[in-house]
């Protein structure tokens, strides 16, 4: 074999000087052998000419000689060398597989939830009040604002929105391209009647009280504008209420407005459309359809169909879904959890919520609790600590404002932290002093004190401190409810539970604030917000004042902080709010919970951190997916 002058030539550069010497070799054999031309009929000297063309690169023809002229060394050097360019072809191959070839989602599939409770009114305006209406009125109505997966505010139908430099107008531009179900455009005319019907009496829609001092105008077609009496800062949040198709509402008169088909057969702008719905023979509806939205003027959700199906009782819920008759639960109390079955099918999401529970102590049934002394002794005979270890994905609180809402909570606002001696030194400064309960007073002592003979209870004068609890008669608050009463009782403080049915919890208790102590979650806004709660104008039964606390300073630091849009005055105006109802204890915080959500893993895409009300968990129901195709990405 010729010998190459230099062993750094690329592979096709040694192959051009290999072929161009065996070119020549060829030319001079072939000269050799003038018989074969004779054989041959003449024909060689046209297939030499041919063979022997004059480019330096090989062609085929000149390819199907090789074998005959290398030698065996040579053989197997290109034999080697051609193994290396499959092989790194190969390699090359899986690399570009790896690295460029992803599954995407891809349309299709099937969703099944299982939810407890029953549809009624699958409408915007009264939706607020049946978590279920939430959730079908949230995939089947678009709103202005949404919340996005950390539960912020994110924009649906509105392209932008501006704000006069006074806090007190709101003008908001709609998308273009935004269609009702049945493909007609969506316009102002829509916002504007959705809010006036929002706003009419005659509706009665729960939303009413929220727009108190607000009013709407058409600017044009695609532009409406709000006009406020007074700044208010957490007037965005309001306006994550759904649109209603004014040409479909219009013909309804308002006052038979909740008798109208269209509130379980609904017509929408958003990711899903109402397909059909099935009742059992007493008409109770037990399944609800959806379809996907092909004119949704968003991302086009991936899964085609969401069906509901409804329960009474959260165990019939479990049940389903560990007979696969459903892919997910829409909430799974604690005492469901050690039921499911098929855990390893399933992700449990703990979704953070503006949500606190509290003992809420009734200003106008204190009794004993008057003296603050006592409150505080109560709060540091609480183990938090312990109590929020009963309950997996729980934050200990010591505010009405929570930590979620990092740029307003008070970290340095007061905190009973659990110490039994202090509780005790508190309730003996107060003038209370164990004692025994005498034989003599037995009859009078059960019929009056609820104690009994031979029991030690905290005594004053002739006052045995003894207090109710009440709460809603769930397995998880009756729990937390025992275990306050015992840890009240370890400093000798009588106490009686009194579960009320949750049927009955607002008619009997909340509203005509017949409580002394009560045991309650609130749900909060997204915004911190804390005038519903704490201003003296919400006490009463239409009110969510459960102390009925009244403190002139906490009003006037309440009324500036919802007005200003300065936000180091609002946390000026909220960090001394803290202050003070940590200082007045009208109500002992324990802890935050998240909101548990049960669903099978193969639904994929759910990235959902952060709600404000149940029907957000499917904020981000657009990126779920069930198929998957494989997608090339550079």
């Amino acid at each position: 074999m010729p010998e190459l002058k230099s062993n750094n030539l690329s592979f096709w550069q040694k192959a051009k000087n290999i072929f161009s010497v065996y070119r020549n070799r060829m030319f001079l054999w072939f000269k050799k052998k003038l018989p074969l031309k004779r054989e041959l009929g003449g024909t060689i000297d046209k297939k030499l000419i041919f063979s022997l063309h004059r480019s330096q690169l090989p062609n085929w023809s000149q390819l199907k000689y090789v074998g005959q002229f290398l030698s065996n060394q040579e053989k197997k050097i290109i034999q080697v060398c051609s193994a290396v360019i499959i092989i790194n072809f190969i390699f090359l191959g899986f690399i570009f597989y790896k690295h460029n070839v992803k599954l995407a989602p891809a349309s299709g599939g099937s969703y099944t939830e299982a939810i407890t409770g029953a549809p009624k009114f699958i409408n915007p305006l009264y939706s607020a009040i049946n978590n279920v209406d939430g959730d079908l009125a949230a995939l089947i109505y678009s709103s202005l604002l949404t919340r996005d997966k950390n539960g912020g505010l994110a924009p649906d139908l509105a392209e932008k929105f501006t704000v006069s430099e006074d806090g007190k107008i709101y003008t908001f531009y709609l998308k273009e391209n935004a269609v009702w179900h049945d493909k007609t455009p969506l316009t102002a005319n829509d916002v504007v009647f959705t809010f006036q019907a929002i706003k009419n009496p005659e509706y009665k829609s729960p939303l009413r009280v929220s727009f108190t001092g607000v009013e709407i105008e058409k600017v044009d077609e695609r532009a409406v504008k709000f006009i406020l009496t007074e700044p208010y800062a957490a007037f965005l949040e309001l306006l994550t209420f759904g649109i209603l198709p004014a040409s479909a509402w219009e013909p309804i008169v308002p006052a038979a407005a909740n008798l109208a088909e269209l509130n379980l057969k609904p017509l929408g702008s958003g990711p899903y459309a109402f397909k059909s719905l099935t009742k059992d023979k007493a008409g109770n509806i037990k399944s609800y359809e959806l379809e996907a939205n092909k004119q949704y003027f968003r991302e086009k959700p991936y899964i085609s169909t969401v069906i509901f199906k409804f329960f009474p009782l959260f165990g019939d819920g479990v049940n389903a879904i560990n007979e696969g008759k459903v892919e997910g639960i829409d909430y799974l109390p604690q005492e469901y959890e050690n039921k499911i079955t098929n855990k390893n099918n399933l992700n449990q999401y703990y979704l953070t919520q503006p949500q606190f529970t509290a003992l809420f102590f009734n200003q106008n049934n204190l009794g004993a609790l008057k003296d603050a002394r006592v409150r505080q002794a109560l709060a540091f005979a609480l183990d938090k600590t312990s109590l929020a270890a009963l309950f997996p994905h729980t934050q200990i609180i010591d505010s009405p404002i929570l930590p979620m809402f990092t740029e307003f909570y008070n970290e340095s606002v007061a905190k009973y932290d659990f110490n039994v001696d202090q509780a005790r030194s508190l309730l003996n400064a107060a003038g209370w002093q164990v004692t025994e309960v005498p034989t003599a007073n037995a009859s009078e002592g059960a019929t009056t004190t609820n104690v009994l003979p031979g029991d030690r209870w905290q005594k004053k004068g002739d006052e045995w401190l003894t207090l109710t609890i009440a709460t809603i008669d769930q397995p998880d608050t009756v729990q937390v409810a025992e275990f306050i009463k015992k840890a009240w009782e370890a400093i000798n403080v009588k106490v009686t539970v009194n579960a009320v049915p949750a049927q009955l919890i607002q008619t009997e208790v909340t509203r005509p604030r017949n409580y002394q102590v009560l045991l309650y979650g609130l749900v909060l806004g997204a915004d911190p917000d804390q005038y519903p709660f704490w201003h003296s104008s919400q006490i009463g039964p239409s009110g969510l004042n459960l102390t009925n606390y009244i403190n002139k300073e906490v009003d006037i630091l309440l009324e500036d902080g919802r007005i200003t849009t300065n936000k180091s005055t609002r946390q000026e105006k909220y960090n001394k709010l803290q202050e003070i109802i940590a200082r007045d204890l009208p109500a002992i915080f324990l802890y935050s919970q998240s909101y548990p959500y049960l669903q099978n893993n193969k639904i994929k895409g759910f990235d959902t951190q952060a709600i404000t009300i149940p029907s957000d968990r499917f904020s981000n129901i657009v990126n779920w997916y069930i198929n998957t195709r494989k997608k090339i990405v550079w």
